[in-house]
């Protein structure tokens, strides 16, 4: 399921509030089972994004030795994996902080915030690498954006799962720990 114009305008609303740290954003979310899969449409949305920031991360090296077909594929699975396994091991996570009824508020909220994650950590990025600024600012400029990011994705849990503070904590280092393992699998299949 495809979210319409409309929804996806009032989901991006809810998760530019939560960025804004106001728990109202939640409000703005279809919470429902079909807000859960309609909240996969931020997966789409933010496909060309990732893909910009994959031309940026890779090395004309690899583009050349491994080929572009090849890396774009490799690449592209484990995107369609973390957008998958991050929600499956949300479901024992949330278990276990005995926030389960809350789970699908959580993967609807996440899914949408990635939006603007996406976004932000991107805009960062090319601020970066335009030369414009020291070496030093721009590491600072994309480090900036990144603890923004951890921050923004703590509120989130915290707010749609309604849990504490370790809890949230919890999330985002799951979150990081999933990343990376998914990074390292797709760069050496490359």
């Amino acid at each position: 399921m495809i979210a319409s114009r409309h929804e996806v305008s009032t989901s991006l609303h809810g998760a530019f509030l939560l960025a804004r740290l106001d728990r109202g954003g939640m409000a703005y979310f279809d919470r429902s089972e079909t807000g859960f899969w309609k909240s996969f449409t931020a997966a789409l949305l933010v496909y060309p994004a990732f893909l910009i920031l994959l031309v940026l991360r890779v090395e004309d090296a690899e583009w050349a030795a491994s080929g572009a077909v090849r890396i774009l594929i490799v690449e592209t699975i484990g995107y369609v994996i973390g957008w998958t396994a991050f929600p499956l091991i949300m479901l024992p996570i949330s278990r276990f902080l005995g926030r389960d009824g809350h789970w699908l508020d959580f993967i609807v909220a996440y899914n949408w915030s990635q939006v603007l994650q996406y976004a932000l950590f991107l805009a960062a990025t090319i601020l970066a690498g335009t030369g414009a600024f020291p070496t030093s600012l721009a590491s600072g400029i994309v480090a900036a954006a990144i603890v923004a990011l951890l921050l923004y994705e703590w509120f989130v849990a915290r707010v749609s799962l309604d849990t504490g503070a370790a809890g949230a904590t919890m999330i985002v280092l799951v979150d990081l720990v999933l990343s990376e393992l998914i990074s390292h699998v797709t760069d050496a299949l490359h």
